[in-house]
């Protein structure tokens, strides 16, 4: 998996000619698509869980609204399974699943993909990432584990999900955040860009109270930022860390967007590359940007 594993649609985890298959057979139909994936309709009973889940938190009000829509007009969009013993193994699409048997369905539509463990969870996070808007933590857990399991330097992990090796890096060290915070982050009540901010602090107790005062007086990114670089002692950024308002902006712009966006420069000046793989992908950034041709 390269970098296009993160461009837009079902094309961005099948091969193109199945996700049209997919798309014009919707909650239906079978068949065989190219190296090794096929479209079938699965019983939901037959499909177990992914148990490398990225994803730790559903929202029930969201679920719910996706299985009124699941009710009204079936699975549009595949799930992405791998066979596993006399059943199949969810790999991407668990929203769906879920959503699915809240509406009661019995069948699903399901991309069926021979792939391994590692591809597996390749595929797992990037779905997640841009389909789904897995929390950062959640994003952190999942690389943490690729990384692990397979013993992948950061550079490896860059090219398996499509992101700069210095992305992985600050995701990487969400890790690193006191327990407080972590729970913060989960929870929605504070964003990357606040993490990071409150990473720069050299102590624990000293990234809990500012997390505190962010909480309670509602600062944002750049203020945090301001507060974290008067507090900590001087010293020059390291190599590969981002300034915690930049990698903020760019995390709205790649959800505002639902594409890769890169912010390249500094505070002062840059320039922000905005990724599209295919024409239906460009057509939709003009969309998001209230642009017509």
């Amino acid at each position: 998996m390269g970098k296009k594993a993160l461009g837009r649609g079902l094309s961005a985890l099948i091969p193109s000619e199945v996700a049209r298959e997919a798309a014009e057979v919707g909650v239906g139909g079978g068949g065989r698509g190219a190296a090794g994936v096929g479209l079938e309709e699965l019983l939901v009973e037959a499909i177990a869980p992914n148990p490398r889940q990225p994803r730790e938190r559903f929202d029930e009000a969201s679920l719910g609204e996706l299985a009124a829509s699941v009710k009204a007009s079936g699975v549009i969009q595949p799930l992405l399974v791998r066979r596993k013993g006399d059943g199949y193994e969810l790999i991407a699409g668990e929203r769906r699943l879920r959503a699915a048997r809240l509406a009661g369905m019995t069948r699903v539509p399901a991309v069926v993909k021979r792939v391994g463990e590692r591809e597996s969870l390749e595929l797992s996070l990037v779905e997640n990432m841009q389909r789904e808007s897995l929390n950062p933590l959640e994003e952190a857990h999942a690389l943490a584990e690729l990384a692990s399991r397979w013993s992948l330097t950061q550079e490896e992990l860059a090219a398996a999900v499509g992101k700069d090796r210095s992305a992985i890096a600050n995701t990487l060290r969400l890790l690193r955040l006191p327990e407080e915070a972590q729970r913060a982050l989960l929870g929605g009540l504070i964003t990357r860009g606040h993490a990071l901010a409150l990473l720069a602090l050299p102590a624990a107790s000293q990234q809990v109270a500012l997390l505190a005062r962010v909480v309670r007086e509602g600062l944002s990114v750049r203020e945090t930022e301001e507060i974290s670089s008067r507090t900590r002692p001087k010293r020059a950024r390291r190599r590969g860390e981002r300034a915690a308002i930049l990698v903020d902006l760019e995390e709205r712009l790649c959800r505002r967007l639902g594409t890769q966006v890169r912010l390249v420069g500094n505070e002062r000046k840059g320039k922000v590359e905005i990724r599209y793989w295919s024409p239906e992908d460009l057509q939709g950034l003009l969309e998001g940007l209230g642009i017509t041709l």
